[in-house]
């Protein structure tokens, strides 16, 4: 049996342009619709201890509440967007009455498909829905799902320490984060203005430098879709990457972020990348705990990536520097700035996203087992046009998932393989090396 709820939520109103994290994604989302629920962000799962279906809905009113981007419509304006903070609306939570325990785990997986596999209407729906999945009343499964306007994944771990907090009665931590509207408010200040303008010009730099293409299309193969998922999962590639790291003086991410540089520019037979690298932006003292959408591409170019990977790891270290410094900033007036431009043309078809720490992907469609470390999985054919994306997330058992998705016309999955093979393999091998050699 199946009752929906629909919680009331109340707050401050308000109105104002969309921050440059928010336009961005919408404009994404737009490209990819119908299929852009694949962006939805999802998670929850069977709790600790049954409780009430009156707590949790209480819980789900209180964190909404709490948190501004949960009340957020993101609203076309003209040539861009516009958002608006909601004083009342509200959530959908949708409650699967099951049989027993067995019955509501198979309830929960298929609740937790069906709401993520549903876009939001993002200037009319707030942008959070909910399910429950009780027994006698008591709640044995959770689902949350937000659309990816109000969040990105590095906003996930405050938003689940509140949930955790509210669940337990615990009191909630204070936090000076800016809420969107506050984030609009300083990108429309002078100092917002002048810190766009050096964002941008750094990008154009790198634009004029970075190569046109990296994977020349060799034809799409008729007997592949269009889009294919390549997955290798590692419990070693964490802890290697750490050691490296500590001899290196860097960290594992600027680790993991060389030896994908450098597998990615063996594979299309270059000693140069180009990568868009999505940056949490999070290193800004007022973004560090808010929940919001504020990552953003930076553009990453990097040169010399056959030389000895210690050589790699400073070249790649130096450019990513610029690049996550440059990785905020006005997206359409960037687009603008190389459309006016034809020296910027160059491939931004390659991605990049180090999601470690923000959970499992639990909507892979390769599966890796404890048997078979690497898998693949035809994936969705809208990605936007890319390349590939190439993901380290956090595998569901411990470890680091290696998740790439290409575009069969350019990389094959044997090509795919190599390269995630080689991003655990460069890292082992470095790892292993004695410290004096």
């Amino acid at each position: 049996m199946r009752v929906v709820h629909r919680v009331e939520v109340r707050g401050r109103a308000g109105a104002g342009p969309a921050t440059w994290g928010q336009t961005a994604i919408r404009r994404a989302l737009a490209a990819l619709e119908p299929l852009d629920h694949q962006f939805n962000l999802v998670w929850g799962g069977p709790v600790d201890r049954p409780v009430p279906a009156d707590a949790a809905l209480a819980v789900v009113r209180a964190l909404v509440e709490r948190h501004d981007s949960l009340r957020t419509l993101i609203r076309p304006d003209g040539d861009g967007y516009a958002q608006e903070l909601c004083a009342a609306g509200t959530v959908e939570v949708v409650e699967e009455r099951a049989d027993g325990p067995a019955d509501a785990a198979v309830r929960g997986e298929r609740l937790r498909e069906e709401l993520w596999g549903r876009a939001f209407d993002y200037a009319a729906e707030l942008p959070v829905r909910a399910g429950l999945v009780t027994v006698d009343g008591a709640v044995h499964h959770t689902v949350l799902v937000v659309a990816h306007t109000a969040l990105d994944g590095w906003g996930l771990p405050v938003l689940d320490a509140d949930l955790t907090a509210l669940a337990a009665g615990a009191p909630l931590p204070e936090r000076a984060a800016w809420t969107p509207l506050d984030e609009a408010a300083w990108q429309a200040s002078d100092e917002g203005r002048r810190h766009d303008a050096a964002a941008r010009a750094r990008t154009l730099r790198t634009m004029r430098a970075a190569p046109r293409e990296v994977f020349p299309r060799v034809g799409p193969d008729a007997s592949r879709a269009r889009y294919r998922q390549t997955v290798l999962r590692s419990r070693r590639l964490g802890p290697a990457a750490e050691r490296v790291a500590a001899r290196w003086r860097t960290s594992a991410s600027a680790v993991l972020l060389a030896a994908s540089c450098r597998a990615l520019a063996a594979a299309a037979g270059r000693d140069d990348l180009v990568l868009q690298v999505m940056v949490s932006n999070r290193f800004r003292p007022a973004l560090a705990e808010a929940v919001v959408t504020t990552a953003m591409e930076g553009l990453l170019h990097v040169d010399g990536l056959d030389a000895p990977f210690a050589d790699v790891g400073t070249r790649v270290w130096r450019s990513a520097m610029t690049a996550y410094r440059s990785a905020y900033y006005d997206k359409d007036r960037l687009v603008r700035d190389a459309a006016a431009d034809p020296q910027t043309l160059h491939d931004g078809t390659c991605w990049y996203n180090d999601r470690r720490g923000t959970g499992p992907d639990r909507t892979l469609r390769a599966r890796p087992t404890r048997s078979r470390r690497l898998a693949r999985a035809d994936a969705a054919d809208e990605q936007g046009g890319v390349t590939l994306t190439l993901h380290l997330v956090d595998a569901p058992d411990g470890g680091v998932d290696v998740v790439l998705t290409t575009d069969t016309a350019r990389v094959d999955d044997a090509t795919a393989g190599a390269v995630v093979r080689d991003v655990e393999r460069c890292v082992l091998d470095e790892a292993r090396r004695p410290a004096s050699a």
